[in-house]
């Protein structure tokens, strides 16, 4: 005979499943925008002109994330055009900046990215119902570590990339962007496996599951950004090696 869930076991069981909604609906989004983006000739020639535009959207990418998770508590409490408004600008600020527009990547790069992402997403999510069942390891981490270790995987593999964008030899930039991909691809599997935490959603709030899959989505798109570059990098580390034989 199975044990009825609890009230609160229920909340966050559907609280999870919003979190997951959101984060792939932004996620897809983001993706078109990147397709979108990439075709405009005339952003990339500016972007790769002024490249401290860049490192300024990063800054201010950086500031957004921070002041949205620190005031979420107030903005749940204002009409929902704002909430809509910092939303939407949180999103976006860090959705542009981490996509490297100033290049292009080949289409194979960002049809197998698009791949790989869905497929680490399917592995967090297995690999989370598995820590359910043990209750072991990432079940220490508090919440509140949870969020700040998002927010900081997410600046430093933004950063990597942008840096990676000014390296003029590939056989650096190839290795720089894989390590940061092997770091992405490890927290995206221990974030998805925090969150299923007992308790971790706090039930008085009722849009908690955006927070939560705002923060799960910048890490899941820097992971796809960082397969789109990875993936880039390594194509032209190819064809550099095949041209000099």
């Amino acid at each position: 005979m199975e044990i009825a869930d609890t009230p609160e076991q229920q909340t966050a069981r559907t609280k999870l499943k919003q979190t997951y909604v959101v984060t792939i609906l932004m996620l897809l989004f983001g993706q078109v925008q990147v397709v979108a983006i990439m075709e405009i000739e005339s952003l990339k020639r500016f972007l790769t002109k002024h490249y401290y535009v860049s490192l300024m959207n990063f800054f201010v990418s950086f500031i957004s994330i921070q002041l949205y998770v620190f005031f979420y508590s107030m903005l749940e409490r204002k009409s929902k055009w704002i909430r809509l408004f910092v939303g939407i600008w949180t999103y976006e600020v860090n959705t542009i900046s981490i996509m490297k527009p100033a290049k292009t990547a080949p289409f194979i790069s960002l049809v197998v990215s698009w791949a790989l992402t869905f497929v680490v997403m399917a592995i967090s999510f297995i690999y989370g119902n598995c820590a359910v069942a043990h209750q072991r390891g990432l079940f220490v981490v508090s919440r509140h570590n949870v969020i700040r270790w998002s927010e900081r995987m997410y600046v430093l593999t933004c950063f990597g990339i942008i840096v990676c964008a000014e390296m003029k030899h590939i056989s650096i930039e190839f290795p720089a962007l894989f390590i940061y991909t092997v770091m992405s691809n490890i927290f995206v599997i221990v974030f998805a496996a925090s969150i299923r935490k007992p308790k971790f959603y706090q039930s008085e709030d009722i849009a908690d599951h955006i927070l939560i899959g705002q923060l799960y989505y910048l890490n899941i798109f820097a992971l796809y950004m960082s397969y789109v570059w990875t993936t880039a990098a390594g194509i032209d580390l190819i064809k550099t090696h095949l041209s000099f034989r």
